[in-house]
């Protein structure tokens, strides 16, 4: 009896951290250099800090925007839950930003999540994303609207 309890404590335990991780797949993580003054922010204000429209954090560090190279999932789901915009919206956003002076540059592209997080681990000020299952130790993952990827209500979905 007690080996039969002990068997099924175990194996719901396994089944909630494998859903956990599931949940954490299905969501990106907003990801940023460990020692950012940033922790927990808006989703509001995640768009402006994408868009180039705050271009500091707030202990005055300039921010350095990553994303991932054109045709990723994790791309897709950026745009459409962060910027709102289509990628052809979003190059002609940025095109017409530099070229008016509003923003240096676009966010750099980078070819997968392992790359932002190599980046983003090694250059303070920066901020990208990758999937939630995907962010490590080496970086920092934000707060959105105070919920992590995984939370029930995280907003920024991989679907």
């Amino acid at each position: 009896m007690h080996t039969r309890f002990l068997s099924l404590a175990v194996s719901l335990l396994v089944a909630g951290f494998s859903v956990q991780a599931a949940d954490k797949a299905q969501h990106l993580a907003i990801v940023v250099n460990k020692n950012s003054s940033l922790s927990d922010i808006t989703s509001a204000e995640l768009a402006k800090f994408f868009k180039a429209e705050k271009s500091k954090a707030p202990d005055g560090t300039k921010l350095v925007l990553v994303m991932q190279e054109a045709g990723r999932p994790e791309r897709e789901a950026a745009l459409q839950h962060v910027f709102k915009m289509s990628d052809g919206e979003f190059n002609k956003y940025f095109l017409q930003a530099t070229f008016t002076g509003a923003v240096a540059s676009a966010p750099r592209a980078l070819a997968n999540g392992r790359a932002v997080l190599r980046f983003v681990s090694e250059s303070p000020g920066a901020l990208g994303y990758v999937k939630g299952d995907e962010a490590d130790d080496s970086v920092k993952v934000l707060k959105i609207d105070g919920k992590v990827p995984g939370d029930a209500g995280y907003a920024l979905s991989c679907k």
